[in-house]
């Protein structure tokens, strides 16, 4: 087995904003305004123009507040799930996967568990990030002053600065290595599995941040999830599957098919 970066919990408090803001992915940031990403219009060059101004004031007045907690642990791979490990190597949760039933171009059938060591220990990164921290009450004071174009660029920036800190997470500690996959996503489509994440990094009493019934997080501006560091992993979209693999899935997790198919 490999050695990650550190084993256990890394808390992240204060990330200076000016570290991520090179990060920004501004064609997804277009898309969110309804503006396409393949042409740079005037109307893209005012947006930017406006957005970057206001960037400029979340940074000098610390509008926003960006912060993470990122953990690694040990886990056995057994089929399409992770039995986490303490260090005596008895199993404290187990993360579960589903794997694709069409083959992709290649003729395979992934699943995020192909990513882990079938035969030996290995292991996996968890984090959770937030750049929202301050955003509902800043919000509140643009919307006060009738000024709603700012409240919602401030928003959708901080969408974009928390997903920029994932990145940034990825590059600083596993130099970009692997992938970054979350719950929700195409590869890994149940949100459900945040639940297991936040028993172990525990965002809210780290970081501020929380997890709701319905599997969101607040503040919005964020983002949880995986780092698989085989060089080999990649991202791939899990595409629709069955009745069989999903009474498999529920059996793993311990829910009914009902409650279980909602979520994905």
């Amino acid at each position: 087995m490999a050695a990650p970066p550190f084993w256990g919990l890394r808390i992240f408090e204060n990330v200076d904003l000016n570290s991520i803001i090179p990060l920004i992915n501004w064609k997804m940031y277009f898309s969110a305004w309804d503006l396409r990403p393949a042409q740079y219009t005037e109307a893209h060059k005012n947006l930017e123009s406006d957005s970057r101004v206001l960037l400029k004031e979340i940074v000098d007045k610390s509008l926003l507040r960006a912060a993470a907690v990122v953990g690694f642990f040990e886990v056995q791979r057994a089929g399409d799930s992770l039995s986490v490990l303490n260090e005596a190597g008895g199993e404290v949760l187990k993360l579960h996967f589903l794997r694709q039933q069409k083959p992709d171009e290649n003729g395979n059938f992934l699943s995020m568990a192909d990513f882990f060591n079938p035969k030996e220990k290995d292991f996996i990164g968890l984090f959770a990030c937030t750049a929202g921290l301050g955003v509902s009450e800043t919000q509140k004071k643009f919307v006060e002053k009738n000024d709603d174009y700012s409240s919602i660029i401030l928003g959708l920036l901080a969408d974009r600065l928390a997903e920029a800190l994932a990145e940034k997470l990825h590059r600083d500690i596993l130099g970009g290595i692997g992938i970054r996959a979350a719950p929700g996503y195409p590869a890994s489509p149940d949100h459900t599995e945040k639940a297991t994440i936040w028993k172990l990094l525990e965002p809210e009493k780290n970081i501020g941040l929380s997890l709701t019934e319905n599997y969101a997080m607040s503040p919005v501006a964020s983002e949880c999830g995986y780092f698989a560091a085989n060089p080999k992993s990649r991202y791939f979209k899990l595409g629709k599957i069955g009745e069989d693999q999903l009474a498999d899935y529920a059996s793993r997790k311990g829910m009914a098919v009902e409650e279980l198919r909602k979520w994905l």
